[in-house]
């Protein structure tokens, strides 16, 4: 029987890893290895309903581990033979990357050539993690190379699994403290012509900006100056995106970068709030108008800033994109906005007083406060 809260979103990612996908992986193995005690296996599915997405794929795969040959490449090389067919896909492939990570540091070779296959089928973004952290410099060798791939899902591998903080993945300290250690391979993806490659350049570079501000700043400074005018599109729309922090947070290098500068004369006017106190679910209206205070025209990047109650009493923000644009000079601009206080799995609602700002450019200008019931 279904939980309550998977009732409430029958889209949870976790339901994709529950009986059905036990059973296309016992089917598939089954094919390769009649030995495998099928029945065993799928008699955790009535645990996997009460754990979430990542406690799910960890209880397979270390049933995995329990019912294949217990001498690693062997087990190895089932898993890889039971995918040849191409009837397992998506989220069934997870339980295998996370195998290979879990049990196969001490064959990196023969376990780098098995994800490098799976990341066609299903991203080993986070199983190729603690190689990097175990054996660095084997291993980013062996994702340089990757960068070169002719199949995009393997060059996308290269970037997105050498983040250094890559959401749900294993920290990599190592690029954190050495950032330069994963240039090698965003050099060679920057003119890619997938944005799903140069996507993951971008969200790479942007962690880097949250230690190494003034590198990220200075490598796409040279990008854009070196870049033909073939590839000057796809540099761009990397820079606005790796950018995107620092640009939230004001940093004058990042703005100039994109040809703004936090020194730009404007006049904010107060903040209209449709109302000032709201429950979860309500959405809050606020216009405000702006004007620049120039004899030439700006560009503006305009953001709003959410000051959200914290349990213990203190407030955080949350800076939100709005609107970037050329301000005419001397001319007022009318801007509107709905913000939906809903429910989501990365933030908790606290009532009390919380504020709203308006940003532009990197500078606070106006402040409006509300109450969340």
């Amino acid at each position: 029987m279904p939980t309550k809260q998977e009732t409430e979103n029958p889209k949870a990612f976790k339901l994709w890893i529950g009986k059905e996908a036990l059973n296309r992986i016992a089917t598939e193995i089954t094919a390769i290895h009649p030995e495998f005690n099928r029945k065993r296996f799928l008699s955790c599915a009535p645990q996997l309903d009460a754990l979430e997405l990542k406690p799910r794929v960890q209880l397979i795969s270390q049933n995995l581990r329990a019912q294949l040959p217990q001498d690693y490449l062997t087990a190895l090389t089932i898993l890889q033979k039971s995918t040849l067919t191409k009837k397992l896909n998506g989220f069934c492939l997870w339980p295998y990357t996370e195998f290979i990570q879990s049990y196969g540091l001490q064959h990196p070779v023969q376990s780098l050539d098995a994800l490098k296959k799976l990341t066609e089928l299903f991203t080993a973004e986070f199983a190729v993690r603690p190689f990097l952290n175990k054996n660095t410099t084997q291993t980013l060798k062996y994702l340089n190379t990757c960068a070169r791939s002719e199949n995009v899902h393997v060059r996308r591998w290269a970037s997105e699994g050498s983040r250094p903080r890559l959401p749900w993945g294993e920290r990599l300290d190592v690029f954190i403290k050495q950032p330069k250690l994963t240039m090698g391979i965003l050099e060679q993806l920057k003119h890619d012509d997938e944005l799903y490659v140069r996507k993951s350049v971008a969200n790479h570079l942007n962690d880097i900006s949250k230690d190494h501000p003034e590198l990220v700043i200075s490598t796409l400074k040279q990008w854009t100056t070196n870049a033909p005018a073939i590839h000057a599109a796809k540099i761009r729309w990397i820079t606005l995106r790796a950018l995107r922090t620092l640009i939230k947070s004001g940093n004058p290098g990042a703005l100039a970068v994109i040809g703004v500068s936090s020194k730009t004369k404007v006049q904010v006017s107060h903040i209209s709030l449709n109302k000032t106190k709201f429950k979860i679910g309500d959405r809050i209206e606020f216009s405000f108008e702006i004007q620049l205070k120039e004899k030439v025209a700006r560009r503006a990047v305009v953001d709003y800033i959410i000051h959200f109650m914290k349990s213990n009493g203190t407030m955080a923000p949350k800076v939100f994109k709005l609107k970037s644009f050329e301000l005419a000079p001397q001319k007022k601009i009318q801007i509107s906005k709905r913000h939906h206080l809903k429910l989501i799995s990365t933030r908790r609602f606290y009532p009390g007083k919380h504020a709203v700002e308006i940003q532009v450019n990197g500078i606070i200008h106006r402040r409006a406060e509300f109450t969340l019931l």
